[in-house]
């Protein structure tokens, strides 16, 4: 449910008072005794005429209200998310512990509380904000490293040629992701073989997006100083602009993507590349130790290509996620393919899952996971799920099944599987 307020032009003083001395002149009008038949005819001519007057001031005063001044129109909207569950993971650690909590990031989702606002000053153009917070579900506490608005706060225009927003935003690389990867930031999925991926978001960035036609569309981020609170998962603090008095490239960071989709097919490519600065690390959340990127000239580059086609009540995705680490001590690479799917049973019931393989020579580490989840809708915006996530891993690899949370995964070379029953609702 959504909530919205609307503040609209209301009608001139001139049309109001001519409104008013009509309906006045109206029903003042004595009653009369019978006249002649000439009499009553014009009578009648004047009382159509005063009524043809009353009707175009209504009519007026009606499209002036439906269309009001644009310089005056404004929306503002809460949103939100909450979803969390029960979850139990199995062959943790050395010991194969096992575990069974309450996850604090996500489910099929993260939860989080939103404002969206905007405001019409010209036709074409609008002016546009948006404050949305994250929190952890299980406790309450804010997520994205304590920040207030964590998720995403920005201001900007949208205009014929685009829409130009500046703040802490995503990187336009998931919204070529999203295209192929139908499972999406969910606790098992592509995000648990790179933690990168759901909080790919840029401090001082600026970001540009416009939709060409109906199929085409396109979009470009760049940030002067990448991060400069909390980090992405095992990644560390990459400083903001302060860091680029005497380094310009220090924490920098910028990515693009181009998009054809028609509503039966799509497909998708973009980059994110992350310029090193003091403090930055990359991690491969396979076992092994963050590797230093603490000079400007590091760079940590992610590329993606993909695609879906949509098959009556189902969708297929399949694609492509390539990343490569150059510093000044080391160069690694990795890629991942994965095939996922979705499928409405009925209006109420989906069933969707997916396979995704990752290879890591240069580490020598691989691991493939496999997902499968179905969700039920109970009510308007009110869904349940369960879902289940198996991994296996190489010799030297310890990716974890879960991607909700450190110090989950299991010993080098062993498998795990991860389940969870949750609720979650949106509004």
């Amino acid at each position: 449910m959504r909530t919205k307020t609307t503040t609209q032009q209301r009608t001139s003083q001139p049309a109001k008072r001519g409104l008013n001395l009509a309906l006045m002149a109206a029903l003042s009008l004595p009653a009369l005794p019978a006249v002649a038949a000439t009499s009553l005819e014009d009578l009648q001519q004047q009382l159509d005429a005063q009524r043809k007057q009353i009707e175009a001031l209504q009519e007026k005063q009606k499209q002036e209200q439906e269309q009001g001044s644009l310089a005056d129109r404004s929306d503002v909207s809460l949103y939100g998310v909450l979803d969390t569950g029960v979850e139990h993971i199995t062959n943790i650690g050395e010991d194969s512990d096992g575990l069974t909590r309450i996850p604090a990031i996500t489910g099929t989702m993260a939860s989080r509380l939103g404002i969206d606002a905007h405001i019409d000053f010209a036709e074409g153009y609008r002016g546009l904000a948006k404050l949305e917070m994250g929190f952890n579900a299980d406790d309450g506490t804010q997520g994205q490293g304590g920040r207030l608005f964590g998720r995403q706060v920005y201001v900007g225009v949208q205009t014929p040629y685009g829409r130009l927003t500046v703040g802490r935003q995503y990187s336009v690389f998931l919204f070529a992701l999203g295209t192929s990867d139908l499972i999406g930031p969910n606790i098992y999925a592509l995000g648990s073989l790179d933690a990168y991926l759901p909080n790919a978001r840029y401090d001082n960035s600026l970001s540009w997006m416009h939709r060409f036609t109906d199929r085409i569309s396109a979009g470009a981020s760049y940030s002067f100083g990448r991060d400069t609170s909390g980090g992405v998962p095992a990644s560390g603090t990459c400083g903001g602009e302060s860091l680029q008095v005497g380094d310009s490239s220090a924490c920098q960071a910028w990515s693009a993507m181009l998009k054809y989709d028609t509503g039966t097919f799509g497909v998708a490519a973009a980059i994110d590349t992350l310029n090193g600065g003091d403090g930055a690390g990359a991690f491969f959340f396979n076992g092994q130790p963050p590797v230093d990127m603490s000079d400007s000239g590091d760079t940590d580059r992610r590329t993606s290509l993909g695609g879906y086609v949509k098959l009556g009540d189902g969708k297929v995705g399949v694609g492509w996620l390539g990343r490569e680490l150059d510093t000044a001590a080391t160069n690694i690479q990795s890629d991942a393919y994965y095939v996922t799917a979705n499928y409405r049973f009925t209006p109420k019931f989906t069933l969707d899952g997916g396979v995704y393989d990752i290879t890591n020579d240069d580490q020598d580490a691989d691991a493939t996971l496999a997902v499968i989840r179905g969700i039920y809708n109970l009510a308007t915006g009110l869904d349940t799920y369960a879902q289940m996530g198996y991994i296996t891993n190489s010799d030297n690899a310890a990716y974890a099944v879960s991607g909700a949370g450190p110090n989950t995964a299991p010993a080098a070379g062993e498998s795990q599987e991860g389940y969870m029953v949750g609720l979650r609702y949106k509004f």
